[in-house]
C-alpha cells in the first residue's frame, strides 16, 4: 500500500521554460515541426524526483504503441513476473486405471497468444505418457475464460484500421492464422494447386482461382459454418509459380480442438467422438498443461510492439479482474482502476484497447512518466520491465534510431507509430549517472515520420548528455 500510495509523498517540483534545455528544445520544435502539429514532453529525474522539462506535458495525445507500456507494465504489477498463462487439458473421469477416458476430454485455454500446434503435439503426448490409450465421449474446446472470440473493430467505435489482426480469443494456435501454399497450374486458365500442412477435414476450400499470364493476384478469406472452417480463395497466378496466402481463421478454439484430435490418434490414443465448443466441469481431472511465463509475453509487446500479443494480454486483465469471462470493457476497467489506485488517472484518460493501433487511445506524456516511475519505484518487476524495452542499434523498434547517442545501453525505450502519431518513452542514464524517465509524442496531419523519428531522437539525446 505505500509504494501505491507514493504520489501523495513525493512533490513534483518544475524548472520552468527559462532553462536553457528547455528553450533549446522549443525551439527546435517549432522550427521543425509543421504549424497545426500538437507536441507534448516529460522528462523526470529520478535521483533528484523533480521533472527537469515539462512541455505541454498535460495535453492528452494520442500515444500510438506507447499504450503498450501500460498494458505491460500493469500485467506485471496486478499478476507478478512469476505469473504463468496456461492451456489446460482436462478430463471428467475420476478413475483411469484403465487406461481409458470414460468421458470427456476438455482443453481449456487463458488467452496464451504463443500457444503453438507444437504444443498441441506436447499436450497429446503428455497424455499418451500418463498411459492414456483411448477417450469414449467428446472434445470439449473451452474458451470461456473470454467472454467471446473479438474482433477489434466489435468493441471500439467507428475503428478503421489498416492491417486487420486475427480474432483475439482464449485459445490460439498460431496467431489464429494458416498459411495457404498456393501453386498455379501448367496450364492456362486451370485452377491453382492449394496445399495445407495440417489439412483437416475441418476444412473445405472454395478454390475459384486461374492459372494466368498476368500478374499473382491471390485472396483468401474464411468464414465459419456448419461446423466447418469455409476458406474462399480466388485470383489469379501465374502459371507454374507458388506463394504463401495468410488466412486468419474464424473459429480458433475449435480448429484447436481438431488439431489435437489430430495429434492423439497419431500418438495411438482412439478417439472417434465429437469436438464441440463447451465448459470444463468442476472438479475436473488435469491431465497436462502447457504454462508460458508472462515475461515471455513482455518482451515481444515492448520491444517489438506486437499488436497481437498485446490484445491478449489486454483481455487477461480483464479476465483476470472479472474473475473470468473477461471483455474489453472489463479489460480498460482493470487499468483504470489501477491508475487510480496509484493517483495518476484523470479524465482524460482514454485507453480502450491493449495495443495503441486505436486513435481513441489518449492520455498525457506526464501520466505515463508518473506510471513509469511508479515502476521504477517496485524493485519486484522493474527490471523484467526495463530489460524488456528496446534498445537503439541492438533490438526492436529502436533497432536503427539514436546513432548519435554513446553509449546505446544508456537507453531502454518504447516507440509508437501510427500515420500522424510519433511517440516515444522509456528510460535513459544520463551524462551525470542520473535515471532519467522520459515521455515525447507528436501529433501531425503532415510530415515525413523519419523526419519525426530523428526529431525526437535528437532531443532526448541533447536531454541525455546535458543533465
Amino acid at each position: 500500500m505505500i509504494i501505491f500510495l507514493f504520489f501523495f509523498l513525493i512533490k513534483f517540483n518544475v524548472l520552468y521554460t527559462n532553462n536553457s534545455i528547455t528553450n533549446e528544445i522549443i525551439k527546435l520544435l517549432n522550427k521543425n515541426l509543421p504549424k497545426d502539429a500538437k507536441y507534448s514532453l516529460t522528462c523526470f529525474s529520478t535521483s533528484k524526483k523533480e521533472y527537469l522539462i515539462r512541455i505541454n506535458s498535460d495535453i492528452p495525445l494520442i500515444p500510438a504503441s506507447t499504450n503498450k507500456l501500460f498494458t505491460s507494465g500493469i500485467a506485471l504489477l496486478t499478476l507478478g513476473a512469476d505469473y504463468s498463462i496456461n492451456t489446460e487439458v482436462y478430463c471428467d473421469d475420476s478413475n483411469l486405471n484403465d487406461s481409458i477416458i470414460n468421458g470427456n476430454l476438455y482443453l481449456k485455454g487463458y488467452g496464451d497468444p504463443t500457444l503453438t500446434n507444437a504444443d498441441l503435439i506436447t499436450l497429446a503426448k503428455k497424455i499418451k505418457e500418463i498411459g492414456i490409450k483411448a477417450i469414449t465421449g467428446n472434445i470439449i474446446t473451452d474458451d470461456t475464460f473470454f467472454e467471446g472470440t473479438f474482433l477489434r473493430n466489435e468493441w471500439i467505435e467507428d475503428e478503421n484500421i489498416s492491417v486487420p489482426l486475427p480474432l483475439i480469443s482464449a485459445i490460439t494456435v498460431d496467431k489464429n492464422s494458416i498459411y495457404l501454399r498456393v501453386t498455379g497450374s501448367s496450364k492456362l486458365n486451370k485452377p491453382a494447386i492449394i496445399d495445407l500442412e495440417n489439412n483437416l477435414d475441418y476444412f473445405k476450400f472454395i478454390n475459384t482461382t486461374k492459372t494466368t499470364k498476368n500478374k499473382t493476384r491471390i485472396f483468401a478469406k474464411s468464414n465459419f459454418e456448419n461446423g466447418k472452417e469455409i476458406i474462399t480463395i480466388g485470383g489469379n497466378i501465374r502459371r507454374n509459380t507458388t506463394t504463401n496466402v495468410l488466412v486468419h481463421l474464424s473459429n480458433p478454439s475449435l480448429y484447436a480442438g481438431h488439431l489435437l484430435s489430430k495429434h492423439l490418434r497419431e500418438n495411438g490414443i482412439s478417439f472417434w467422438g465429437e469436438i464441440k465448443k463447451g465448459k470444463t466441469k468442476k472438479f475436473s481431472n488435469r491431465l497436462a498443461v502447457i504454462e508460458t511465463p508472462l515475461v515471455e509475453l513482455i518482451k515481444p509487446i515492448n520491444k517489438n510492439s506486437n499488436n497481437f500479443f498485446a490484445e491478449h494480454l489486454y483481455l487477461i486483465l480483464g479476465a483476470q479482474y472479472s474473475g473470468g469471462n473477461g471483455s474489453p470493457f472489463d479489460a480498460s476497467k482493470a487499468i483504470n482502476t489501477f491508475l487510480k489506485s496509484i493517483n495518476i488517472y484523470n479524465n482524460d484518460v482514454n485507453i480502450v484497447d491493449g495495443s495503441g493501433i486505436s486513435r481513441n487511445n489518449q492520455f498525457s506524456t506526464e501520466v505515463l512518466v508518473k506510471f513509469l516511475y511508479h515502476i521504477y519505484l517496485n524493485p519486484l518487476i522493474y527490471n523484467e520491465f526495463h530489460n524488456s524495452l528496446s534498445i537503439p542499434q541492438v533490438d526492436g523498434t529502436l533497432f536503427s534510431r539514436f546513432d548519435n547517442l554513446y553509449s546505446h545501453e544508456r537507453l531502454r525505450g518504447k516507440t509508437g507509430t501510427l500515420n500522424g502519431v510519433t511517440a516515444l518513452a522509456g528510460y535513459v542514464v544520463s551524462k551525470s549517472g542520473d535515471l532519467l524517465i522520459f515521455s515525447i509524442n507528436f501529433n501531425y496531419s503532415r510530415g515525413s515520420q523519419l523526419k519525426m523519428r530523428g526529431l525526437q531522437d535528437k532531443i532526448i539525446t541533447l536531454i541525455a548528455d546535458n543533465f
